[in-house]
């Protein structure tokens, strides 16, 4: 019996102003809204395992089936900013943010958990037990939550920890970045390190590494006079990508060597990115684009730069997310002999194939002059 596999073979993107969730098929690089959601001014996170979608919104964490568009579950969280998902589906969400007056909001707790099922509340950790000030982003690595600690609404009160809640053992513990790591605003993994991006006070930028096996000892790379403004970075292969406001293309910064690459920039000629994710398998970078009132759209590109699509969304696609599905494993399968005589060839949607993009699988139907049909799927190399 096959065993299955992974394919990432939808990009959702979640539009923040005004609130909006579709998704992004890259056979065909079409665009399709899922949803948009009614009385609720912005949306901040979307996180995504199997058929269904957490999605944060102002004040609000929302559940919803990635198949049907149905909302499962609706809650009102105060402050609510960022989540991530355990693997029992129960969802942990950080807290920060204004109030109407622009004052930082008065939040009992920065760190709760909702059921994975209906978003009850299942408990909080006060500050006396878990986050000490308001926190922004969240990441679940190997059962612990790593949470990034900024009191990012306080203006000139920014700071720079990372805290971590181990689940088996039920202990937090939190350890402050340093001089220059103020106000993280990303998190990312890399063999066995942790990173942070950081925003400072929106004057400079800086990116810290930590080994997840002892977060006591941190190292700073900053890049001053220069700010990451709405927290756009990934990785690609083992450089981080960052993007810097008003500026094209991507900085890069060598993660082994924590050395940013002078001159060096990714996608040179790119507009500035609001969102950016890398694609797992294929290593393109997928970045969200726009003017923040009248249009968003989502540019696809190879590794080496390679423009692929640029595909209209919502306004502001603040963040991007890969929803997985299972295919058979294809190694394990027999190829069929190649069809002689070919009379046309098709893809899954009936279209005249061309030709086979860069790094990216296709479905390809392959009618014979003797009347065989085969349907294969292409894998370049």
């Amino acid at each position: 019996m096959l065993q299955p596999c992974l394919a990432q073979n939808e990009l959702w993107v979640l539009n923040e102003t005004p609130p909006s969730l579709g998704r992004i098929d890259l056979t065909s690089f079409n665009y399709e809204e899922l949803l948009s959601f009614d009385n609720v001014s912005y949306a901040t996170d979307l996180e995504i395992q199997g058929d269904m979608a957490v999605v944060v919104l102002e004040n609000r964490v929302v559940k919803v089936d990635l198949t049907t568009g149905e909302m499962l579950a609706d809650v009102e969280l105060l402050g609510a900013q960022e989540a991530a998902l355990l693997e029992d589906g129960t969802v942990v969400v950080t807290r920060g943010g204004l109030d109407a007056d622009w004052q930082p909001l008065d939040l009992t707790s920065f760190l709760v958990w909702l059921d994975g099922a209906d978003l009850a509340l299942e408990g909080e950790l006060l500050p006396t037990e878990g986050p000490m000030l308001p926190s922004q982003e969240v990441m679940v690595v190997d059962g612990k939550v790593y949470i990034a600690v900024n009191n990012g609404w306080a203006w000139g009160q920014e700071v720079g920890r990372v805290g971590c809640w181990n689940l088996e053992e039920d202990t937090y513990e939190e350890w402050d970045l340093g001089e220059g790591a103020e106000n993280p605003v990303a998190l990312h993994v890399l063999d066995g390190d942790l990173f942070t991006v950081n925003n400072g006070d929106w004057s400079s930028t800086s990116v810290t590494r930590a080994s997840l096996a002892d977060l006591s000892s941190s190292e700073t790379v900053a890049l001053e006079g220069v700010s990451v403004g709405c927290n756009a970075s990934a990785f690609v292969d083992t450089k981080l990508a960052v993007q810097i406001s008003g500026e094209n293309g991507l900085r890069l910064l060598d993660g082994p060597s924590m050395i940013w690459e002078e001159g060096a920039v990714l996608n040179a000629d790119a507009p500035s990115a609001y969102s950016l994710i890398t694609h797992p398998t294929y290593g393109w970078t997928c970045a969200g684009v726009t003017d923040y009132v009248t249009f968003g759209e989502i540019q696809i590109r190879t590794a080496e730069g390679e423009l692929l699509s640029t595909v209209p969304v919502g306004v502001s696609p603040g963040s991007l997310a890969w929803r997985s599905s299972e295919v058979s494993n294809l190694e394990a399968v027999a190829l069929p002999a190649t069809i002689t005589g070919v009379e046309g060839e098709w893809d899954g949607l009936g279209r005249e194939a061309g030709n086979v993009i860069p790094g990216m699988p296709a479905l390809r139907i392959v009618r014979a002059a003797n009347g065989q049909v085969q349907k294969t799927i292409q894998v370049p190399n």
